[in-house]
């Protein structure tokens, strides 16, 4: 069999929902680097994070799954801004304060560039903390009309 990366993570508990999720499809998947980056978090980055590996021959039904839960996913969050659902966790580098804590940085041996996880909406270009969650309710009501 030849299997291929479906997805990647950043942690095991979405990796194993989607793994889940596709199991229970009748795709057979399994997760690589998993144990590495669950007991080494700061490896994930050089791992390119846990991989979610299907058979080449069900990229088209694995792929169909997973944007549909995408798509749920996304509609089940807002920007709490505009009320867009245009939006993602992403990663984006710190920006530093000023140039005396640069200075500090590097003297003190931190030549690294720290990192941000941030939701950012893409309609209105701004970024938050946390998005506003909606119900099942209120996605319901977004059907009736």
């Amino acid at each position: 069999m030849d299997f291929i990366i479906l997805e990647t993570f950043d942690n095991y508990i979405d990796a194993h929902l989607m793994m889940g999720r596709l199991e229970e499809a009748g795709i057979k998947c399994w997760l690589k680097d998993e144990d590495t980056i669950t007991l080494a978090p700061m490896l994930g980055n050089a791992l390119g994070g846990i991989k979610l590996m299907i058979n080449k021959n069900d990229l088209d039904n694995a792929n169909g799954i997973l944007n549909e839960l995408k798509e749920i996913k996304r509609k089940s969050f807002a920007c709490p801004y505009c009320s867009s659902h245009n939006i993602e966790y992403i990663t984006s580098p710190r920006k530093t304060r000023n140039i005396i804590s640069s200075i500090l940085t590097w003297l003190m041996g931190s030549y690294a560039i720290g990192i941000k996880q941030t939701w950012h909406c893409f309609d209105c270009n701004k970024e938050f903390d946390e998005p506003v969650e909606l119900n099942k309710g209120d996605l319901n009501m977004g059907n009736e009309a």
